[in-house]
This record gives C-alpha cells, structure tokens and sequence, in this order.
C-alpha cells in the first residue's frame, strides 16, 4: 500500500510536469522572439502577434504570463519570472535577465532556441535508438513464458491441466511496463534534485556515458550564462552564482556559491574557482589565461560553444552504446531462462523414467 501511494504521488507530480512547454515547443517560441526582437518589433507587439498564432496549451500560457507583465509595464525577464517561473528554468531566466541587462535580448532568444534545438535533436536520437531494444525486451518477456509452456504440457501428467500461457504473459508485460514508468518519474525526480544537491548531482555523473552528458551540459549552461552576465556587465560574483543556479548542476551551483566567496576573500577568478575543486582544471586553466589577456567574454562564449559540441557527442556515443548493452543483456536474460526450464524439464522427465522403472 505504501509503494502504491507513492507510486500515486509520483505520477501527480508528474502530471503537473508535463503541463510544461517541451523542448520543442521553447524552442519555436525562442526562435520566434529572437526573430521579432532582432528586427527592432516593439516587446508587447511581439508577444501579441505570437499569442494570436498560439491560442491554446502551454506556449499560450507562457506569453499570456508575459502579456500580463507587459501590460503592467513590467520588464521582460521581470514577467517571466513573476508569471512565468513554473514554465522556465533557471537557464532560460538567467540568459533572459542578462540578455535584457545587455541590451542583447534577441541574441539571448537565439542562443536559447538553439540550445533547446539541440536538445531536441539529442531526445529524438536517443528515443529512435530505444525503439528497437524495448520490441527486443518485449521479445525477452514473451519468449521464456512461450518455451516454458511447450515444456510444461509435454510433461507426463499433465494431460487435462489448463495451462495459462496468455495471463502470465500479460501479468509480465504490465509489471514491466509500470517498473518502466516508475523508473522514469524516479530519473526525472532525481535529475530534478540534482539541481540543488551536489551529492545526488555527483552520484549521477557516475553512471556510465549518461554521466559524461550531464557534466558537459552543465559546463555549456554555466559557461553560456556566464558569457551574457558579463555582456550585461554584472559583477563578477553576480556572474557567477547566476551561471550556477542556470547550470541545474548541484556541483557546479555550489563551485559558483564558494567562487563568489573566495573572490571576496581578494582571489582572482581562476584562483576562487581552482579553491571550490568544482570545476575542470583544463577550464580553470583556461579562465585563468583568458583573465591575464582582458578575453574572458571571447573564452566562456568559445567554451559554451565546445560544451554544447561535446554534450551532443556524448548523447550520440550513449544513443549508440546503451542498446548495444540491452540487447546482449535481453539475450543473455532469455538464454538463462530458457536454459533454467530445459533443465528443469529433462529432471522432472529423468526422475518419472526412474520412478517408472
């Protein structure tokens, strides 16, 4: 009873997840905006023309919130954090916030279309590439109970006994269809707190391929928010505990955090950042110089960019490794039970022979 509550309290909350724009959706509406504001379109014309083009779901909803904080002659990042904080993550206010500070709204819009793009790009991969294992795991479900059957009413005695090969294959689908899910809102919630703890954060980069995705995206997300904070002219401390909360990384929130500290102690950026212990030493290196040269605005653009490179190599090399695995493990799975059964079947058949006899 109590797995099944929280089984319940799961899915609700998952339910109200879902009522979000998806990564496709952010990225048209940015790619919109960027478009608009990039051509000099007035804020609230902008929002109006593309709230008469979407009239219902989540994208209406987010530029409803931002037409009400227009129309009270709110900012732009100011409406979307009054009415939109539930539609948008840290990275989207972040850039949003600096890229308005900057006067560099359109670009801001455009680096956050092309983020979501590329993301969008990563989650159709993986999902095409997980498409044939599941029909395999189906396979590795169907299989076993299909040569248990055979072996079971070619046993002596059973003639007249109602075997049920359907039921038992059903009841093994759907246990494995609501693990699947269950597996699911598990990831998704724990992803979710990896954000702010940098425990559960570190305890997911260690899973094998999927861990060198989540430290290479959130390397791209800080260094991107960090590259528009400084266009924006922000304090340096400012950037930096901006960039970790829009990194939805708890390893690197807190680097930020203490990186902002040390440099009120009188350390120079590198010097706060090498202290945290948070951050990549080939990074840190690189800060370090681009900060003896005056080029730091040019180094975090150019390390976004290399991020954003390595973290969609990094979905591609997982999208390619992890059916590979599944599939010798489906297989394996099946060799074993079909294997267990012959077993079993020839002992019930080799003792009937000797009690015959």
């Amino acid at each position: 009873m109590r797995k099944f509550t929280l089984a319940l309290f799961l899915l609700a909350r998952e339910a109200r997840h879902l009522m979000s724009m998806n990564v496709n959706d952010k990225a048209r509406l940015y790619r919109e905006l960027g478009k608009l504001f990039g051509a000099s379109f007035p804020m609230d014309k902008s929002v109006a023309m593309l709230l008469d083009q979407h009239r219902s779901g989540a994208r209406h909803e987010f530029l409803q919130g931002l037409d009400h904080g227009l129309t009270q002659r709110l900012g732009f990042s100011e409406s979307m954090k009054r009415y939109n904080a539930s539609l948008a993550s840290e990275l989207e206010l972040s850039l949003i916030d600096s890229g308005e500070r900057s006067g560099r709204l359109a670009e801001a819009c455009e680096h956050l279309a092309h983020y979501f793009e590329t993301l969008s790009k990563g989650i159709r991969e993986a999902r095409g590439a997980m498409i044939y294992p599941l029909i395999l795991l189906h396979v590795g479900i169907i299989v076993p109970e299909f040569s248990r059957y055979m072996m079971m009413t070619n046993l002596p005695g059973s003639e007249g006994k109602e075997l049920h090969l359907m039921p038992a294959i059903l009841w093994r689908i759907g246990l494995f269809w609501v693990a699947l899910v269950l597996g699911w809102l598990l990831w998704r919630s724990l992803s979710r707190a990896a954000a702010k703890s940098e425990v559960i954060d570190r305890i997911l980069n260690m899973i094998p391929l999927i861990g060198s995705v989540r430290r290479h995206w959130a390397l791209a997300r800080f260094c991107q928010v960090f590259h528009s904070a400084l266009l924006a002219s922000m304090r340096i401390t400012e950037c930096l505990r901006m960039a970790g909360d829009a990194s939805q990384s708890g390893t690197l929130l807190n680097g930020g955090e203490q990186a902002a500290s040390n440099i009120g102690l009188g350390k120079t950026l590198a010097e706060a950042m090498v202290q945290t212990r948070r951050f990549p030493r080939l990074f840190t290196n690189a800060v370090q110089t681009s900060e003896a040269s005056g080029r730091m605005d040019v180094e975090f653009d150019r390390w976004a960019q290399a991020e954003t490179d390595m973290a969609t190599e990094s979905q591609r090399r997982a999208a390619d490794w992890y059916p590979k695995i599944l599939y010798f493990g489906v297989l394996g799975y099946i060799a074993v039970r079909v294997i267990g059964f012959a077993s079993d079947y020839f002992g019930v058949i080799t003792n009937s022979d000797q009690w015959m006899k």
